[in-house]
């Protein structure tokens, strides 16, 4: 309603402009021949003329976008006639109102050919416009629903990739708790118990997609904890975090497969101790993430090409595109970092 009501305002004054612009052309004119005393006449005369075109904008809108260019001649005939007739009547009423006695317009029989003259100009002139702003709305809206549909699969595939990270995550981790129940009843006890814990925290972030960074860490820690229970406290999780990241939103789950492949790919059959260590920082616009370990390393093929990272990679091009980025590089003289980089959103 609003947007209606300020609409019409808009073309009521852009019509009273084009009336006050034609009067005072007019006006000026006759003070410029000498003819003064003619204000009142010229306001009514050009104002009529104005008004009783914004009264016919509508048929003059109907009509063109109803039928196609070689029957707007109609639609000027039509015009022109209608608004000639709404000029004669309006000014015959008001012109006694004002005090300016009977209104002479002339012989009718010409002056319909003589202001046909001036509605051969303004009709296209508004068709055109018309046309033009059809035209522009008309792409604008097919633009909208193109981004709309693409935001869309955007969303459906990023959809698809947090829901296969989840079944994938709760695959390896009772992997985790099968490997140990046979050789340790409470040990696997306590893991499904803290599985239990984790898995109601997973839950409550699942139409989540993105959380915050102190909320991310958290499930880590949580995750780490589970890990503990099975290699018997061998595994260290330190976690440094820049202040002013703490709150920056990151995807919900993008750092569970990277710790977990430290975990798998680190620590290996030699090693009696894995440390991982997670600092965040922000680098100016961004958020900088990196997961070490002194695990043994890389193996081969590289876990880049792995699910838990493909999964992270895609997540993130998904969600911002060229302004995330995903880094692996080995350690010397062992272990593995791994870094994300995508743009701080508080």
């Amino acid at each position: 309603m609003k947007e209606s009501l300020r609409r019409y305002g808009w073309v009521f004054a852009l019509f009273t402009a084009i009336g006050l612009a034609f009067f005072s052309y007019h006006y000026l004119d006759d003070l410029a021949r000498g003819h003064p005393g003619t204000l009142l006449t010229r306001f009514i005369e050009e104002m009529t003329g104005a008004y009783t075109a914004m009264v016919l904008l509508p048929f003059v809108v109907w009509f063109a976008r109803r039928f196609p260019w070689p029957l707007q001649i109609f639609g000027l005939i039509a015009y022109s006639l209608v608004h000639t007739t709404l000029m004669a009547v309006s000014r015959t009423i008001l012109f006694p109102l004002a005090g300016l006695g009977q209104y002479d317009y002339g012989i009718m029989t010409y002056r319909y050919p003589m202001e046909a003259s001036h509605d051969l100009i303004i009709y296209p002139v508004i068709v055109g416009f018309l046309y033009f702003f059809d035209r522009f709305r008309r792409a604008r809206e097919a633009e909208i629903s193109s981004a709309k549909l693409q935001r869309e699969l955007a969303e459906a595939k990023l959809e698809n990739l947090r829901l296969q990270l989840h079944p994938h995550f709760l695959f390896n981790t009772l992997n985790a708790v099968s490997a140990v129940m046979y050789e340790d009843v409470r040990k696997a006890d306590a893991m499904l118990a803290r599985l239990s814990e984790f898995l109601r925290i997973i839950l409550t972030t699942s139409d989540v997609r993105e959380i915050t960074l102190d909320e991310e860490l958290q499930i880590e820690r949580m995750y780490v904890d589970i890990m503990k229970a099975r290699l018997e406290n061998k595994l260290q999780l330190t976690i440094t975090v820049d202040p002013d990241t703490r709150l920056a939103k990151v995807p919900a789950l993008i750092l569970q497969p990277i710790v977990e492949n430290s975990i798998r790919h680190g620590m290996g059959t030699e090693r009696t101790e894995l440390n991982i260590e997670i600092e965040v920082t922000r680098n100016g616009t961004n958020v900088q993430v990196r997961i070490r370990d002194n695990g043994i390393g890389l193996p081969s093929p590289s876990p880049a090409h792995g699910h838990g990272l493909v999964n992270v990679t895609s997540r993130l091009a998904h969600l911002y595109g060229e302004g995330s980025q995903l880094r692996i590089a080995q350690l010397a003289p062992h272990g593995t970092e791994v870094c994300l980089q995508f743009p701080l959103r508080s």
